[in-house]
């Protein structure tokens, strides 16, 4: 799992969302209904950032909030500002390990 925090310096918009799969190894098949992708999307009315499980059997590619249609965002780093369509910051936050080694 990638977490992405996205700032606009032009007009103050921020999120943060998680991307990818919780597990990086983990594998799709047809008894693991546990396995998620989760994509980044933006909503055109709301003019925010949504993430999604894109293998939700709930997901219908609707804005949450307002229904209406998601586009997806293909690069997460290359995107641009959902409100104003500028540039933004973009900062990958590294997850924690999930053994601290150095309490031992």
């Amino acid at each position: 799992m990638r977490v992405y925090s996205f700032k606009c310096p032009t007009c103050g918009y921020g999120s943060r969302h998680q991307l990818g799969t919780p597990d990086m190894d983990q594998i799709l098949t047809d008894v693991n209904t546990e396995f998620a992708q989760y994509r980044l999307f933006v909503c055109k009315k709301e003019k925010k950032f949504v993430h999604a499980d894109m293998l939700d059997v709930h997901f219908d590619g609707k804005c949450p909030s307002d229904g209406t249609d998601l586009e997806e965002v293909q690069d997460p780093r290359q995107t641009k500002c959902p409100r104003c369509g500028k540039e933004l910051e973009i900062e990958e936050i590294k997850p924690l390990a999930t053994a601290d080694t150095s309490a031992e």
